[in-house]
């Protein structure tokens, strides 16, 4: 839980300059929120839809902030937590998201908070869709729609999925799709509308293997433990000329096991979730500035920095040397 070192602020007092886009509205893009200066530093845009709000935040706050607002409107609220680590109060429990990771939640009390700690940087992604809106979407032939308009017509809380979930490069494809679109005006639009609606696609997808025990395949316990620690072990070894024999060697299973379960438990390859360590990294270090694009690649074990650029190009969108600029 928060300390008593969290400042303690009202909505109002942390965005003085928000404004008051109705989400049911014509659609609206590129609204920025400002923040009150003594705060830190701060970017935060909007994109708002028919019933939909996307926002990309990225910041560094001065203080520790518990921020308090109150959401008349009942809506499903998702995270995806690209850096920081954010906490939240809903459903009547503290929830903490970490870095890398996602989840959402339904609570019909208006009253929420999320806290921020003043030792992380922030870039995070929130999706927010009105409650009559995705049952509108899911349709009422989905087994979804009779379990969430039962929480719904009954005000009882989702406090998300089982676990917080990982952020897979299909998801950030997509959110990294909104955030360097290049397109102006309806093609912009609509470009970053139908990539909205994807990106909620794939969360409808995960409700009907979570909430049908016929269809949602959860590993053994003691399997899902041995994931975990072999993707403890990638997060200290990323850097490393890494190998399936060598992992499976470490923690003595099979190439089969350790690929099916991988994949199961975390929604990705080991290569690919060894990718994605690999390029947060050099982003990290291509925030420094002090730090070449080709030292870069030669700690990442890239021989040619240009086949380095190359893939950090596709996976973020954008040039190592856009993000040093």
């Amino acid at each position: 839980m928060p300390s008593n070192d969290f400042l303690k602020l009202a909505y109002a007092d942390v965005f003085p300059f928000a404004p008051g886009a109705d989400p049911k509205a014509q659609p609206s893009l590129d609204v920025e929120f400002k923040l009150a200066t003594n705060l830190g530093r701060h970017s935060c845009i909007n994109h708002y839809f028919q019933g939909i709000q996307v926002c990309f935040m990225t910041a560094e706050f001065a203080s520790s902030l518990e921020i308090t607002y109150e959401e008349p409107r009942q809506t499903f609220s998702f995270c995806f937590n690209f850096d920081g680590s954010v906490a939240s109060l809903h459903c009547g429990k503290y929830n903490e998201l970490s870095k890398g990771f996602y989840n959402f939640f339904y609570d019909p009390d208006p009253s929420k908070a999320h806290y921020f700690n003043k030792e992380y940087s922030y870039d995070i992604f929130h999706m927010t869709v009105e409650a009559d809106t995705l049952l509108a979407l899911i349709g009422q032939d989905d087994l979804l729609y009779e379990k969430f308009s039962h929480h719904i017509s009954r005000q009882t809380g989702i406090p998300g999925f089982k676990a917080n979930l990982p952020l897979t490069a299909q998801v950030k494809w997509i959110i990294q799709s909104i955030r360097f679109c290049p397109l102006k005006g309806a093609a912009r639009r609509l470009f970053i509308e139908s990539k909205v609606y994807e990106l909620l696609a794939l969360q409808v997808e995960v409700w009907q293997k979570e909430y049908d025990p016929r269809t949602f395949f959860e590993p053994m316990r003691k399997d899902a433990e041995l994931m975990h620690a072999v993707r403890e072990y990638l997060q200290l070894h990323f850097q490393d000329d890494l190998s399936l024999t060598a992992i499976c060697k470490e923690f003595g299973i099979n190439e089969c096991k350790l690929k099916g379960g991988f994949k199961a438990m975390f929604g990705k390859t080991v290569f690919g979730y060894i990718q994605e360590l690999r390029m947060e990294f050099a982003r990290q270090l291509l925030f420094q500035k002090r730090i070449s694009v080709g030292l870069v690649a030669d700690k990442l074990g890239y021989r040619n920095a240009n086949h380095f650029s190359t893939a950090f190009k596709k996976y973020f969108g954008e040039s190592p040397g856009n993000v040093r600029s």
